[in-house]
């Protein structure tokens, strides 16, 4: 039982208690809390306002899309080949591969392959 003595803890500052949350995995929570701290006029959660905001997805229909089976595929069948390197598909055809993903990227685009392509590292 606490006396009129005794100290309490400092509180936690808003940013603080939002970071606690999101190591806590209670990233909803935590999305809520910031909304609040903000319409209050907190300022000091913004970071944590883009940083938890949902994903935007956009779809690109006008953009060729590779046959994910046939890649996939060929996966199953070259994957021991191809460990620990970046390989680039499309329609179960192997356009390009790196162990790195910037030059990978880089060479695709150079040649106009980048659009379409499966980019994946084999694992």
């Amino acid at each position: 039982m606490r006396t009129a003595n005794d100290a309490l803890p400092p509180p936690i500052p808003p940013a603080e208690h939002v970071r606690k949350l999101v190591e806590a995995n209670r990233v909803e929570e935590a999305r809520r809390d910031v909304q609040e701290l903000l319409a209050q006029g907190d300022t000091s959660v913004e970071g944590w306002a883009k940083a938890l905001r949902q994903p935007r997805i956009v779809a690109s229909p006008d953009h060729a899309r590779s046959d994910f089976a046939a890649d996939y595929a060929w996966l199953r069948e070259n994957r021991q080949a191809y460990l620990d390197r970046w390989v680039a598909l499309q329609d179960g055809k192997l356009l390009d591969t790196d162990v790195s993903l910037r030059a990978l990227v880089e060479r695709l685009t150079k040649r106009g392959q980048i659009e379409g392509a499966f980019v994946v590292q084999v694992d």
